[in-house]
Protein backbone atom coordinates (compact mmCIF):
# COMPACT_ATOMS: atom_id res chain seq x y z
CA UNK A 1 0.00 0.00 0.00
CA UNK A 2 1.73 3.61 -1.06
CA UNK A 3 1.44 6.59 1.26
CA UNK A 4 0.69 8.42 -1.76
CA UNK A 5 -3.26 7.40 -2.76
CA UNK A 6 -4.34 11.16 -3.28
CA UNK A 7 -7.39 10.88 -1.15
CA UNK A 8 -6.33 14.11 0.39
CA UNK A 9 -5.75 15.93 -2.96
CA UNK A 10 -9.29 17.39 -2.36
CA UNK A 11 -8.80 18.71 1.00
CA UNK A 12 -9.48 15.87 3.23
CA UNK A 13 -8.31 13.28 5.19
CA UNK A 14 -9.00 9.76 6.70
CA UNK A 15 -9.82 8.51 10.14
CA UNK A 16 -9.76 5.36 11.48
CA UNK A 17 -12.15 3.05 11.58
CA UNK A 18 -14.10 5.59 8.44
CA UNK A 19 -15.16 8.90 8.69
CA UNK A 20 -13.93 11.29 7.16
CA UNK A 21 -12.72 15.58 7.91
CA UNK A 22 -11.71 18.46 6.31
CA UNK A 23 -7.78 19.37 6.87
CA UNK A 24 -8.69 22.49 8.57
CA UNK A 25 -11.26 20.17 11.15
CA UNK A 26 -9.81 21.14 14.49
CA UNK A 27 -9.03 17.34 15.01
CA UNK A 28 -6.79 17.43 12.33
CA UNK A 29 -4.85 20.72 13.53
CA UNK A 30 -4.47 18.57 17.33
CA UNK A 31 -3.29 15.61 15.63
CA UNK A 32 -1.05 17.84 13.13
CA UNK A 33 0.38 19.50 16.69
CA UNK A 34 0.79 16.59 17.98
CA UNK A 35 2.90 14.70 15.31
CA UNK A 36 4.90 18.17 15.46
CA UNK A 37 5.96 18.01 19.22
CA UNK A 38 7.08 14.57 18.56
CA UNK A 39 9.37 15.39 15.33
CA UNK A 40 10.57 18.14 18.15
CA UNK A 41 11.06 15.71 20.95
CA UNK A 42 12.87 13.81 18.08
CA UNK A 43 15.29 17.33 17.16
CA UNK A 44 16.10 16.70 21.07
CA UNK A 45 16.20 13.10 21.37
CA UNK A 46 19.49 12.90 18.33
CA UNK A 47 21.62 14.68 20.54
CA UNK A 48 20.69 13.17 24.21
CA UNK A 49 22.20 9.88 25.92
CA UNK A 50 21.11 7.75 28.89
CA UNK A 51 18.13 7.90 30.90
CA UNK A 52 16.85 11.17 29.43
CA UNK A 53 17.13 9.85 26.04
CA UNK A 54 15.12 6.87 27.34
CA UNK A 55 12.17 9.15 28.77
CA UNK A 56 12.16 10.88 25.62
CA UNK A 57 11.74 7.49 24.00
CA UNK A 58 8.82 6.71 26.36
CA UNK A 59 7.23 10.10 25.68
CA UNK A 60 7.24 9.76 22.18
CA UNK A 61 5.43 6.35 22.10
CA UNK A 62 2.88 7.81 24.71
CA UNK A 63 2.38 10.77 21.99
CA UNK A 64 1.93 8.05 19.24
CA UNK A 65 -0.99 6.52 21.72
CA UNK A 66 -2.46 9.78 21.81
CA UNK A 67 -2.40 10.43 18.20
CA UNK A 68 -4.29 6.93 17.52
CA UNK A 69 -6.90 7.89 20.25
CA UNK A 70 -7.46 11.50 19.06
CA UNK A 71 -7.38 9.86 15.21
CA UNK A 72 -10.55 8.25 15.76
CA UNK A 73 -14.40 9.97 14.46
CA UNK A 74 -16.77 9.96 17.59
CA UNK A 75 -18.45 7.06 18.26
CA UNK A 76 -16.14 4.57 18.02
CA UNK A 77 -14.51 4.41 20.85
CA UNK A 78 -15.79 0.75 21.17
CA UNK A 79 -14.18 -0.19 18.06
CA UNK A 80 -11.28 1.71 18.79
CA UNK A 81 -11.21 -0.44 22.32
CA UNK A 82 -12.02 -3.63 20.68
CA UNK A 83 -9.16 -2.76 18.48
CA UNK A 84 -6.41 -3.22 21.14
CA UNK A 85 -5.17 0.37 20.91
CA UNK A 86 -3.90 1.93 23.85
CA UNK A 87 -5.25 5.11 25.56
CA UNK A 88 -3.70 7.55 27.49
CA UNK A 89 -5.03 7.43 31.67
CA UNK A 90 -4.36 8.06 34.72
CA UNK A 91 -1.42 5.95 34.96
CA UNK A 92 0.40 7.35 32.03
CA UNK A 93 -0.43 11.08 33.60
CA UNK A 94 1.02 10.16 37.18
CA UNK A 95 4.39 8.68 35.26
CA UNK A 96 4.64 12.11 33.59
CA UNK A 97 4.04 13.76 37.52
CA UNK A 98 6.24 11.29 39.24
CA UNK A 99 8.97 12.17 36.25
CA UNK A 100 8.00 16.02 36.73
CA UNK A 101 8.81 15.57 40.39
CA UNK A 102 11.62 14.18 40.01
CA UNK A 103 13.21 16.89 37.89
CA UNK A 104 12.03 19.56 39.80
CA UNK A 105 13.81 18.18 42.99
CA UNK A 106 16.94 19.20 40.81
CA UNK A 107 15.41 22.31 39.46
CA UNK A 108 13.48 24.58 41.31
CA UNK A 109 11.43 27.37 39.47
CA UNK A 110 13.65 30.97 39.24
CA UNK A 111 11.45 32.71 36.60
CA UNK A 112 11.32 32.13 33.48
CA UNK A 113 13.60 31.64 31.20
CA UNK A 114 14.70 33.39 27.57
CA UNK A 115 15.37 30.18 25.40
CA UNK A 116 18.78 30.20 24.42
CA UNK A 117 20.02 32.61 26.63
CA UNK A 118 23.14 30.36 28.25
CA UNK A 119 23.65 29.45 24.44
CA UNK A 120 22.45 25.55 25.07
CA UNK A 121 21.67 24.36 22.05
CA UNK A 122 19.73 21.16 24.09
CA UNK A 123 17.33 23.26 26.47
CA UNK A 124 16.74 25.43 23.24
CA UNK A 125 15.50 21.96 21.85
CA UNK A 126 13.50 20.87 24.62
CA UNK A 127 12.44 24.85 24.72
CA UNK A 128 10.57 24.37 21.28
CA UNK A 129 8.93 20.85 21.94
CA UNK A 130 7.55 22.73 25.13
CA UNK A 131 6.04 25.42 22.99
CA UNK A 132 4.72 23.30 20.79
CA UNK A 133 3.41 20.67 23.50
CA UNK A 134 1.54 23.66 24.57
CA UNK A 135 -0.35 24.34 21.35
CA UNK A 136 -1.18 20.95 20.96
CA UNK A 137 -2.87 20.75 24.00
CA UNK A 138 -4.73 24.31 23.11
CA UNK A 139 -5.45 22.49 19.86
CA UNK A 140 -7.16 19.88 21.87
CA UNK A 141 -9.51 21.72 23.72
CA UNK A 142 -11.37 22.46 19.99
CA UNK A 143 -11.82 19.16 19.56
CA UNK A 144 -15.05 17.53 20.98
CA UNK A 145 -15.10 15.92 24.05
CA UNK A 146 -16.14 12.66 23.27
CA UNK A 147 -12.63 12.55 21.05
CA UNK A 148 -10.41 14.49 23.25
CA UNK A 149 -10.89 13.03 26.62
CA UNK A 150 -9.81 14.97 29.62
CA UNK A 151 -7.10 12.34 30.44
CA UNK A 152 -5.51 13.33 26.99
CA UNK A 153 -5.48 16.88 27.44
CA UNK A 154 -4.22 16.95 31.10
CA UNK A 155 -1.29 14.26 30.15
CA UNK A 156 -0.19 16.95 27.62
CA UNK A 157 -0.17 20.19 30.11
CA UNK A 158 1.79 17.74 32.31
CA UNK A 159 4.34 17.04 29.67
CA UNK A 160 4.56 21.05 28.95
CA UNK A 161 5.34 21.71 32.40
CA UNK A 162 8.08 18.64 32.44
CA UNK A 163 9.64 19.70 29.60
CA UNK A 164 9.68 23.61 30.85
CA UNK A 165 11.71 21.89 33.96
CA UNK A 166 14.05 20.13 31.97
CA UNK A 167 14.88 23.01 29.80
CA UNK A 168 15.30 25.05 32.59
CA UNK A 169 17.64 22.43 34.09
CA UNK A 170 19.03 22.45 30.77
CA UNK A 171 20.04 25.82 30.44
CA UNK A 172 21.10 25.91 34.11
CA UNK A 173 23.76 23.37 33.53
CA UNK A 174 24.89 24.78 30.40
CA UNK A 175 25.35 28.05 31.66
Amino acid sequence: MSITTKRGDKGFTDLLFGGKVSKGDPQIEALGAIDELNAALGLARVVMVGEAAEVLDRIQKLLVTLMGELAMPGGKNEEYDTAGFGRIGQKEISWMEDWSRDVEKEQKFKGWLRPGANGGELAARIHLARTVARRAERRTWMVDDEIASSELRVFLNRLSDGLWLVASKLESEES
